[in-house]
């Protein structure tokens, strides 16, 4: 049975050695110009240490803004695989037979449905993955050389570098092939369970992520007197706020008028550093707080994002084995 779905899909498999010949010889190529372009430019010391680094004038800013496009470009492409494998992979997996009618042919055979089903599964989904996995440490790879001049200086939560580090393209994958197969059976149509697929995966990736990070994980919080310093614990901050003097949160909107008021002295010229944190403490406030995720901890949010995503996958795979099931 595996032997006849790979005759079947060989088209597809074709497809992804392909991509992956070309997608990894691109990125490797890519690397190595970069590198040749950080030791000409005379900035190679600065991957590690952007900020501090000494280097000729406008070379750094020169740098960002020649290889921009190409790294935008190579995560875009990381977070766009998973929706391409649920979309042109998981949609029309079961959905084309059922359109054509081909399953029942295949219903006839001595296997059963649900080996000529994970046969199919596993043909389709493993090197989809095994392409996907490659590519993403690929560019992993790629943007680490580039270091803090490229797009890891906006730190591991930054909404692009999260989406495409760690396991969560794997999860986003697993969802996204799992919801196309599971449309197709249940639609029986190619391009609607296609278009309906793209839209879902968009709408709740995006949706559920959001929980992950926001809810979902605990945070750390710290403190500060006066307004939150810039120079601050990196990591993905979720709430920041205002502490009374027995440690409670002061209402936002009640802070927000306060904190405004305070800026300014009676005569309304603007007040001295001084004056202003005197006036915080009349008015209540005892320091400033904010809830934040360490970047220490990014790895341990994308096991919960591809947990989440995970178990999502294995309820849609569920609905796909009882929509083929009610196929006659």
């Amino acid at each position: 049975m595996i032997w006849a779905s790979l005759r079947l899909q060989r088209l597809q498999l074709l497809t992804l050695l392909g991509t992956l010949v070309v997608g990894a010889g691109v990125i490797v190529l890519l690397r190595s110009n970069m590198i040749d372009a950080l030791d000409s430019a005379q900035i190679a010391h600065c991957v590690r240490a952007a900020d501090q680094c000494v280097a000729p004038d406008g070379a750094v800013k020169a740098f960002r803004t020649t290889w921009s496009t190409p790294f935008e470009t190579a995560q875009l492409l990381i977070i766009g695989l998973p929706a391409l494998i649920g979309v042109f992979i998981g949609a029309p997996l079961f959905a084309l037979e059922l359109e054509q009618g081909t399953h029942v042919l295949a219903f006839t055979q001595s296997v059963s449905r649900t080996r000529w089903m994970l046969s199919k599964l596993v043909v389709a989904l493993v090197p989809a993955l095994v392409v996907l996995v490659v590519l993403q440490h690929l560019v992993g790879w790629w943007l680490d050389a580039a270091g803090s001049l490229g797009p890891l200086y906006n730190g591991p939560f930054n909404r692009v570098n999260f989406a495409i580090q760690g396991v969560s393209p794997l999860g986003y994958a697993l969802f996204a092939f799992a919801l196309g197969t599971f449309l197709g059976a249940l639609t029986r149509r190619t391009l609607a369970a296609m278009t309906a697929g793209l839209v879902a995966f968009v709408v709740v990736r995006f949706a559920v992520s959001g929980l992950v990070t926001g809810s979902v994980f605990a945070e750390r919080r710290a403190t500060a007197v006066g307004e939150v310093p810039e120079q601050r614990e990196s990591g993905l901050v979720l709430t920041t706020g205002w502490l009374d003097a027995s440690g409670q949160a002061v209402p936002s909107d009640r802070a927000s008028v306060l904190n405004q008021a305070c800026k300014t002295t009676p005569g309304g010229s603007p007040n001295t550093e001084e004056g202003y944190l005197a006036c915080l403490r009349e008015s209540g406030f005892a320091q400033n707080y904010w809830d934040v995720i360490p970047d220490s901890r990014a790895w341990q949010v994308h096991l919960v994002d591809v947990a989440v995503f995970g178990v999502l996958a294995v309820v849609l795979l569920a609905g796909t084995t009882w929509a083929l099931r009610r196929q006659s």
